[in-house]
């Protein structure tokens, strides 16, 4: 496999950094966090492999990609970028991968251009649609609350070169063998000046800095053809999460829950996840 190369193009005045592989309908994938667009680096070869132009952005605020200049790092906002960054490839139509944040990213890009966008696949996170709060989530999700403080969070997830990324992979993703996680690219992000306070912004934007808009559009149901991947033992999201979550879509829709994956459930079962996304793309 050769070395990945490092692209770059200006997206709302963002500098928006990707990598890429092969030719032919592209896919877009996109990480979360505490993650990088290196997670997609085996993914891209199968797709390519497959016919696709597959690309990988880095998302804003998450280095080689540029700082926010303004601080937006709501959702609508990083779909915004993506829809851009599908324009600029000259693609027209594109589908979406998308894990974590990613994944809150590709479904918003569906809501909001549904005529760009022919599949989405969304990896480890619910619809807000029909996603609600119980006190098993509430306990999972200690660290989004943790985030709205100031100042605070950006010392304790920087302390001991970020052992607290190391604490979540392994309380999210607790039977995936630790050697594989490949923690050096997104601690190198973080470490980047103005790098850590932009992933957390993600959280900020999301609840503190929450608007209507922006709301809007996450909860709006979807209409592209969608399929929704979850672990069943991820302990960041509950499995209970994507119950009733058909509700939220008025096409296509698939779920699959992967027995003993977790968080990470792209890299932890890698094949089956890459031959099911391949199976509902050519179905």
């Amino acid at each position: 496999m050769t070395e990945l190369v490092v692209q770059k193009v200006s997206v709302n005045g963002v500098d928006i950094a990707y990598l890429e592989r092969g030719e032919g309908p592209l896919v877009v994938c996109l990480h979360g966090f505490p993650d990088s667009a290196y997670s997609f680096e085996l993914m891209l070869e199968t797709l390519a492999e497959a016919g696709y132009h597959a690309v990988a952005p880095f998302l804003r605020g998450y280095y080689p990609s540029g700082l926010a200049l303004d601080g937006d790092y709501s959702i609508p906002t990083v779909a915004g970028d993506i829809l851009g960054l599908i324009d600029l490839l000259g693609a027209g139509k594109a589908s979406i991968i998308g894990h974590d944040w990613g994944g809150f990213t590709a479904y918003a890009a569906a809501n909001i251009a549904p005529e760009k966008i022919q599949h989405i696949v969304v990896m480890a996170v619910p619809h807000m649609h029909v996603t609600a709060m119980n006190w098993a989530q509430f306990k999972k999700s200690w660290y989004v609350m943790l985030f709205q403080l100031p100042w605070l969070p950006e010392r304790l997830v920087a302390h001991n070169n970020f052992a607290f990324i190391d604490r979540l992979y392994r309380d999210w993703s607790p039977n995936w063998d630790q050697r594989h996680f490949n923690l050096a690219p997104v601690k190198r992000a973080l470490a980047i000046a103005g790098g850590l306070k932009a992933a957390l912004g993600y959280y900020r934007a999301m609840i503190r800095g929450s608007k209507a808009e922006h709301r809007a559009v996450m909860k709006r149901q979807t209409s592209t053809p969608s399929l929704w991947i979850a672990g069943t033992v991820d302990g960041s999201i509950g499995i209970e999460q994507f119950l009733g979550i058909e509700a939220a879509f008025t096409g296509r829709f698939e779920i699959i829950k992967i027995e003993g994956a977790g968080h990470f459930v792209h890299r932890e079962a890698r094949q089956q996840v890459e031959n099911k996304i391949l199976d509902f793309f050519s179905a």
